[in-house]
């Protein structure tokens, strides 16, 4: 590794290891070069946008160790570079995250810069109240907290190491004020009052695509991942109990992925009606806004 010298160098290299060796990207990045900055610059702390005038910056001793180390876990071990540089950009802000953790990639993150619109009309007369359920690394009830500065919210998670993780990312924002942190399994750790929203984004993922994930995502917790064989069951009991602890005005924004499709047959079956799945303009698939009367309906059939 002597000969190389400069971020420039070790961009070079990191790319190439990535085009010899077979990685799966999807956690932050969809190219390979995009991949080889975000490792380069993340493992450096230098801003993510990949400075033109850094390129040329000689690295000391310990930066070219360790950047030869990352590249070779990236390429050997499979491991996504957020968990090497312990940090993820999601719709443009920073995270910390680690193997206790999913790397933040949902969809969910347009809803909240269209301020929810059309789904949601924010109160006027008192302050958003609102739920980020199975939560993670905190990022959805973070953006929402940012986004809406008078907003107060809960980020509830059922793994302990979850929420540890979401509370270190909560003081980095300086959310302490607004926004708490608490250990529950779906709604039963959760004291009495209601939401205006509750973001979801529960395990989904199902026995048979479990089996076939790629290593990197393999690498992530599979507590946040696998509900039962059909990737449905704790989506069921949230559906079970999301009505009660939604305002009458409330709606749940629920991502079940690839499961989508049994849960619209499921609830076709019973309603007589489907679900209304969203479109991105990013991408991303499997996601649906309820409302509490749809809910209250939803009950019933489940």
């Amino acid at each position: 590794m002597t000969e190389l010298l400069t971020i420039r160098d070790f961009l070079r290299f990191a790319l190439s290891e990535f085009a010899r060796h077979p990685i799966e990207l999807g956690h932050g990045t969809d190219s390979l070069w995009d991949e080889a900055l975000a490792l380069v610059f993340g493992a450096l702390a230098l801003p993510p946008d990949g400075d033109e005038r850094l390129l040329e910056a000689r690295l000391t001793s310990d930066e070219r160790e360790l950047l030869s180390g990352l590249i070779d876990q990236r390429v050997h071990c499979r491991i996504p570079v957020p968990y090497l540089t312990k940090k993820a950009w999601y719709a443009g802000l920073p995270f910390i995250v680690d193997e206790r953790v999913l790397i933040p990639r949902s969809p969910i993150f347009e809803l909240i810069q269209a301020d929810f619109h059309p789904w949601f009309e924010v109160p006027e007369d008192r302050p958003l109240r609102f739920l980020d359920l199975c939560t993670g690394s905190g990022c959805l009830g973070i953006m929402t907290a940012l986004s809406f500065k008078e907003s107060t919210g809960i980020l509830a998670d059922l793994d302990d190491g979850a929420c540890a993780v979401a509370q270190e990312n909560v003081a980095f924002h300086q959310l302490s004020h607004c926004l708490e942190v608490i250990q529950s399994d779906g709604f039963d750790g959760l004291s009495s009052g209601v939401f205006d929203i509750i973001i979801c984004n529960p395990p989904y993922v199902d026995s048979e695509d479990m089996a076939n994930l790629p290593p990197e995502y393999q690498k992530e917790p599979e507590v946040a991942l696998i509900s039962g064989e059909d990737g449905l069951e704790l989506v069921r009991r949230l559906l079970n109990q999301a009505s009660d602890w939604l305002s009458n005005q409330g709606i749940m924004i629920l991502e079940v992925g690839n499961t989508w499709g049994q849960l619209d047959r499921e609830v076709t079956a019973c309603t007589g009606e489907p679900i209304q799945w969203l479109e991105f303009e990013h991408g991303g698939h499997g996601i649906c806004v309820l409302s509490k009367q749809e809910l209250n309906t939803l009950y019933s059939a489940f």
